[in-house]
This record gives structure tokens, sequence and C-alpha cells, in this order.
């Protein structure tokens, strides 16, 4: 691993030779895998690497609230997904660290030990890529305010790229899963990682610059920043019901204008486009780690007609959701 893994009792943790079988679900075929246990709960970690880089699917399964310690192994640049439930760190030169579910951000750690904390009962999913310094610096010429960062990193203070976390885009979420799941082998799955983590590298660091204006946008203030980005996750828990234009508006306390002209220049996508992505990943992610019916499905994510949900499955992904589950 690029770290070592400790609970708050400095216990340690056990890694058992093979995952148990009602883990199976969470399994990625080809991957490197780590499972550890001990009173706290398991942990479950899959990694694919590239020629410079690994991409990870952390899983932690939690027994007893506690914390975990993890320590790298040496500097880290990573890109950090928070997937499932929000993560809370503990960073030294950072101090609390929250990252809401759905969010995501660019950070450069030492070599010093920070504490992740967990919650009773809870399942966490977090995805990563730990990369080579080189990579950010090939995109310096086109963003201005990489320099700092890495100044920052070079001197060896633990540092985020934005304050502001991002919100993770239906692509991204895409992008990780062939990471994970691609089809290749060999020579040809290299190339492959490559080319999705240059595609994913390049769509992180655009979204988590600063915002510009130009005179075909309109002005959003820092509080009508804050109201669309509540209006992110608000979409990403209300898939099943989220309302109409003038609901939506009036729930978020924006005018409808602003709320659909400002998504739209913030996050690229129209509403009505997030929606649709949103729901067909969480689709994806529940025919994957879940036993409920297709039908179940269907209905969690908002869709009364299940030919209708069908339709846009497989139109999304190429597949029927009863053939995704198989």
């Amino acid at each position: 691993m690029d770290f070592i893994l400790t609970t708050r009792e400095d216990s340690g943790i056990s890694y058992p030779a093979s995952v148990p079988s009602s883990l199976a679900r969470y399994k990625v075929p080809g991957a490197r895998e780590v499972y550890g246990a001990g009173e706290f709960g398991a942990v479950l970690f899959y990694e694919q690497s590239g020629a410079h880089f690994s991409v990870w699917s952390k899983s932690y399964l939690m027994k007893q609230s506690t914390f975990l310690q993890a320590t790298p192994l040496g500097p880290l640049f990573q890109l950090y997904f928070a997937v499932s439930r929000d993560m809370r760190y503990q960073q030294k030169g950072l101090g609390r660290i929250v990252f809401p579910e759905g969010q995501f951000n660019i950070l450069y750690t030492p070599p010093v030990q920070h504490q992740q904390l967990f919650d009773k009962g809870k399942k966490y999913s977090v995805y990563e890529i730990h990369f080579e310094r080189s990579y950010l610096e090939k995109l310096v010429p086109y963003f201005s305010f990489l320099p700092e960062f890495l100044m920052k990193a070079e001197l060896g203070f633990p540092c985020l790229l934005n304050p502001v976390h991002a919100q993770i885009t239906p692509a991204m979420m895409t992008a990780f899963h062939n990471m994970l799941h691609g089809p290749y082998t060999g020579e040809v799955k290299k190339e492959y990682l490559e080319a999705l983590w240059t595609k994913i590298l390049l769509q992180a660091v655009t979204r988590l610059a600063p915002v510009k204006h130009t005179t075909h946008e309109v002005r959003l203030q820092p509080y009508e920043l804050t109201k669309l980005r509540e209006t992110w996750e608000y979409l990403l828990h209300n898939l099943d019901n989220p309302g109409t234009l003038m609901d939506l508006s009036h729930t978020i306390g924006m005018n409808d204008f602003k709320l659909k002209k400002g998504f739209k220049q913030l996050y690229g996508v129209t509403i009505f486009e997030f929606l649709i992505q949103a729901r067909m990943e969480k689709a994806r992610q529940l025919l994957q780690e879940t036993e409920m019916t297709v039908h179940a499905v269907a209905i969690a994510v908002g869709y009364k007609n299940i030919s209708s949900f069908t339709v846009a499955y497989k139109k999304k992904f190429g597949l029927l959701p009863s053939e995704e589950r198989r």
C-alpha cells in the first residue's frame, strides 16, 4: 500500500488471506485486493495501477464509532472523491477537513499521520487516484492557480488545490467505474487507464479552478454559488422526487431563471441532464451492490414506468438493467 493503516487503539488490523463471501459484491476483477478486519469493522481496498499513478476503490464497513489512522509512506498527491457518506479527517497543517458526499478535491499530503473519523453501523465509499507531481506540472501553462499549490507542496506543506470542494459529475463517476472495471488487459489496459486518468484529471482541475465570468454569463454572487451547490446536493438526495423547476426554486430560495442559467453555467449540464445522468449512476450502483429488484431500483431513482427506466439505462450504458446484474 501507499500508506500504513492503524486503529485508534493502535491495536493494528489483521489482513486475512481471503475476503468473506458476504463482501463478494465489492470485488473488482483483476485489481490488487487489500482486506483488513478488526473489532472496529472491516476495510476493503482495490487498486488498479498505471505507469505513474494508482486508482483506489476504498470501502469502510464500521461496527464501531472510531477513527483510523493513516500514514503515507511518502509524499502523496491524490485526487479524492467522497462517493458515499461524508468523510471527516483531522490533518496536521490543515485541521479538520470534511468532504461531503458527492464532492472532491485534489490534495497534497506529506508523510505524516492523519485521522479518519467513522460512525458505528455506517458504510463509507471513497475513490482515490494517487499520482506523480509531473501530471500537474504539465497543466501549469493552462491554469494560473496551480503554481501556488505546487509551491506549497514543494515546501512540504499539506494543502488543498481549492479550499472549496467541487461536486463530482456523473461523467467522472462513469470514468472511475471504467478505470476499475475496464475490459482490457496487458499493454492495452495501461493505455486505457492512462487515457481515462488524463481525462479525469483535466476535468477535476477545470472544476476546481476559480469561477470566471464572461459577458454571456450571469454574474453569480458567493451566496448564489452556495445555493447552486445546495441544489446539486438536494437533487442527489431526492432523485426519486425532485419536483418541478419552480418547486426546486422555492426549496432552494433562488429565482428560477438564475437557478436554471446558473446551474448550467457552473456545472456544464442542465438540471434535467444532470438528473438523468445521476439517476443512471445511482441505478447502476444499486444493481451492483444490492439485491433490489430492477423494478424497485427504477422506483428508487424516480421512474414510475419501468419501460422508460429500461430504455434510459440501455441508452446510457449499452445494456439492460437485468444484464448489468448478471
